[in-house]
């Protein structure tokens, strides 16, 4: 059995979606993605299908659904906050392909309304316009028994914090208790419909797969022989299959052909290990070793199977065998971006007669189910205005995943120029290519002054080298773009490893959410463990009044705009409280391009090398930029190129105060 459309009107964000399941020439259901922003309605949609599933079931399974006091604990309550504002009742209608219907109404709905919305045609008997239903239409008692004794129907939800409104109170309390692998008895349903605990159920289940396919052996004549199997090789031969597909799916999450061993019985709940079959080395000491993305994707396609051969054995020997509808919400929940782009197509594949309902806002998923199933081999529904996409807007989905390549590679290459600078001293890393210069040209400057050599006698730090990419000047020097960003990423990446010398990542003090990540509330710097440091840069008393600084903001503004005599054009750093709103400064005679970074207040650095051009108000032309880079400027600094070797760095001085703390303390984790 499987879905063939499902309608859906005035449920939260939903106005009115008709979604029509595809089908393969060979009968073969298409996958079904939902897709769309948190909050679109994809949660809503999956509800009333997995609702289906149990009002559908409770026909004719006694433990369908918990019973209690009251009746029923539903899977999905009734409720008329679900109504879309403005609306006086919401609707689902979803068709399954053998005269099976669900359908569900709450709030003020005449029949005639009902039918006209859902395309319901059929008779519906003591319906009251304001009353809240659901139900099941169709479908014998024999019928139903028959489908969920056949095929699975089984649905794998996100954990949360907080249940949606939607989940029946009482829900899971009995669960435990409810539904377990025993001797099948007459109108009890043997798979729970939502999974629970999947884990547990999961590794009994595989214990008893690998015990039926091992045969005992004897010893004879010094020699080991097969015993006690009847020489029914067929049957043994099957139950090698059962387990060689479950392996399937293993290898096929750790991208290689692995096989499952049984560790001997002392060593405890770790019953099972994973080996290499090429040359039976570990791969994993126990299943529960494993990621928590390799473990989420072995247990809902293990249990697929699992359900398959709870219902008929034979089912575990032929994947395309088993038959029915898999739902599953946010599938790339925990999932490494490889698991989403090429593993978890690839498993799908290999059921090629279930109907998987999946939502999900993950481009690298889509773009990897694209390359298995091509374009024409699944179906996408965009929520909550309920178009279906179709192939062209994977050039968009393309665009993002190139855009995450080339980001993962500008990461992989700036740790390697890290890991490649030669130094056992302390390593100071900053956020921009002109930041070590100016902490250079500070270090240089303060060190020799008696007044502070409490901060720097002993001191001895290296600082990262490297100049900008695009910076077409000659240099021995690494090139690279370093943004805030990036530090991030870094500090995560180094801080998962011991360290051999200590790394103090500085960010400028510009931008909020990197400083809630590099800063720990009430300290002075951040340890990420394993020798791994952080901190923005500290705000002097001269720009309390404007905290979001960059480094050039530890000078005065006078010094800030010293100016720079080349090729005949005196050019300086500008800052954005020299122009009106607008860009214009009359007093200067200038204007600036970016107006975004001008107006009264606003500090700025306007610098040459980008879009803050700075050019002569009355120049129609605007050919000349009379604005100093900012790499230039820390050049100058550093080398102190005349009127640049006279600066005030007391500003930099609680920066290597920190930086010696840092260095003095005998944390490391």
């Amino acid at each position: 059995m499987y879905i063939q459309t499902m309608k859906y009107r005035n449920i939260g964000p939903i106005s009115g979606i008709d979604i029509q399941a595809s089908f393969n020439s060979d009968g073969s259901p298409k996958p079904l993605l939902l897709v769309g922003e948190n909050g679109s309605g994809k949660s809503t949609v999956i509800s009333n299908v997995v609702d289906s599933f149990y009002l559908l079931a409770q026909k004719s399974f006694s433990n369908a659904m918990i019973k209690n006091e009251d009746g029923y604990s539903f899977f999905k309550v009734l409720s008329n906050i679900q109504i879309k504002s403005g609306e006086n009742f919401l609707l689902s209608r979803i068709v399954f392909d053998n005269n099976i219907e669900y359908f569900f109404k709450s709030g003020i709905c005449s029949l005639d309304k009902f039918k006209s919305e859902s395309g319901f045609t059929g008779r519906i008997k003591n319906w009251q316009d304001n009353e809240n239903r659901k139900e099941v239409i169709g479908g014998s008692d024999d019928v139903i028994t028959k489908l969920f004794s056949e095929q699975i129907f089984c649905y794998f939800g996100p954990e949360r914090y907080e249940k949606p409104n939607w989940l029946g109170k009482s829900y899971y309390e009995a669960l435990d208790s409810h539904l377990s692998i025993e001797p099948k008895l007459k109108g009890k349903l043997v798979n729970d419909i939502c999974p629970h605990d999947m884990g547990k159920g999961t590794l009994k289940w595989l214990l008893d797969v690998i015990v039926d396919s091992r045969v005992d052996i004897e010893f004879k004549n010094n020699s080991v022989h097969p015993a006690h199997f009847n020489n029914n090789v067929a049957v043994l031969y099957a139950m090698t299959v059962a387990r060689t597909n479950v392996e399937k799916i293993m290898s096929e999450i750790l991208n290689e052909d692995v096989y499952f061993g049984l560790n001997l019985r002392q060593k405890g709940i770790a019953r099972f290990n994973v080996k290499r079959k090429k040359d039976d080395s570990i791969v994993a000491p126990s299943i529960d070793s494993l990621s928590t993305g390799q473990l989420a994707l072995f247990n809902i396609f293990s249990t697929i199977i699992r359900y398959a051969d709870n219902n008929d054995i034979t089912k575990s020997f032929t994947l395309n065998s088993i038959k029915g509808i898999v739902v599953v919400d946010e599938i790339e929940l925990h999932l490494h971006s490889i698991h989403q782009k090429e593993v978890l197509p690839r498993l799908m594949k290999l059921f090629p007669n279930v109907q998987f309902i999946i939502s999900s806002h993950s481009p690298l998923f889509l773009l990897g189910v694209n390359e298995i199933y091509k374009e024409n081999g699944f179906d996408i529904y965009q929520l909550p205005e309920g178009h279906k996409i179709g192939p062209e807007l994977f050039s968009e989905f393309t665009r993002a995943y190139q855009y995450f390549l080339d980001t993962k590679k500008h990461h992989e290459q700036i740790r390697e120029a890290i890991d490649h600078f030669n130094t056992k001293e302390p390593l100071v890393i900053t956020e921009g290519a002109s930041d070590w210069k100016h902490l250079l040209a500070a270090f240089n400057n303060l060190s020799k002054k008696d007044e502070y050599k409490d901060i720097f006698e002993g001191l001895s730090i290296e600082f990262f080298k490297y100049e900008p990419k695009n910076n077409s000047k000659p240099s021995d020097l690494i090139k690279l773009d370093m943004g805030n960003t990036a530090l991030v990423t870094m500090c995560e990446d180094y801080s998962k490893i011991n360290q051999t010398r200590k790394m103090i990542f500085i960010a400028d003090c510009d931008d909020k959410a990197t400083n809630d990540i590099f800063m720990e509330q009430g300290k002075l710097f951040k340890s990420w463990g394993n020798n791994v440091f952080s901190f923005t840069l500290p705000v002097p008393d001269t720009r309390k009044d404007t905290p979001e600084i960059c480094i050039e903001h530890l000078y005065k503004d006078t010094e800030i705009k010293t100016e720079h005599e080349e090729n005949g054009i005196s050019r300086r750093l500008y800052m954005g409280n020299e122009f009106n709103n607008k860009g214009i400064s009359k007093e200067l005679e200038k204007f600036c391009d970016n107006r975004k970074l001008c107006g009264r207040g606003k500090i700025s650095i306007i610098e040459g090398s980008s879009r803050e051009k700075v050019t002569d108000l009355f120049d129609d032309e605007k050919n000349v930029n009379y604005a100093l880079s900012k790499m230039k400027f820390s050049e100058y600094v550093l080398n102190s190129e005349p009127g640049f070797d006279n600066f005030d760095f007391s500003n930099f001085v609680e920066i290597f105060r920190i930086i010696k703390k840092i260095v003095s303390s005998s944390e490391t984790i």
